[in-house]
């Protein structure tokens, strides 16, 4: 069995893919005792800030591991929804951008089951993170994209 991902890896994953890639090095991660988001991070050129909820793998003696992912995956996008701040101006998608961040064993679980369209209208992205700690983000762009090479496999 596969070494199982907990919710501090994938957070300190995605913290080190989003510092190497321009946002701010003043992160706000929240540990497991506080409420809130679980990373607040600030783009270091652009007044525009990354609010992401993250959620960890089943631990090994959980009898069903995909219901587990399936409750997570669901769990985090009621936080973050949650989360979402708009002060009654259009503009939001041009000041925060939101994220849920999963172990890749969440992948195929969201990215089928998550649409594009609501990405696109959230300003949702989505992080996977590895075994190694490598982070893959998605946009709506990426989901759309995903999909449609999902519905090519089911006609053909």
């Amino acid at each position: 069995m596969a070494n199982l991902l907990t919710e501090k890896f994938v957070q300190d994953s995605i913290i080190t893919f989003l510092t190497q890639n321009g946002w701010s090095k003043n992160i706000r991660s929240k540990t497991e005792k506080e409420h809130g988001v679980d990373i607040k991070v600030r783009n270091d050129k652009f007044s525009r800030y990354f609010l992401i909820e993250v959620k960890g793998d089943a631990s090994a003696k959980a009898k069903y591991p995909r219901s587990h992912r399936e409750v997570n995956f669901n769990l985090a996008l009621g936080q973050i929804i949650t989360r979402m701040q708009t002060n009654g101006v259009r503009g939001y998608k041009y000041r925060y951008k939101y994220g849920v961040g999963y172990p890749i064993s969440f992948r195929e679980i969201v990215l089928r089951r998550l649409s594009y369209d609501v990405c696109d209208k959230l300003n949702l992205y989505l992080f996977f993170v590895n075994h190694e700690g490598a982070v893959e983000m998605f946009d709506w762009r990426g989901v759309k994209a995903y999909q449609g090479k999902i519905n090519l496999k089911r006609k053909s």
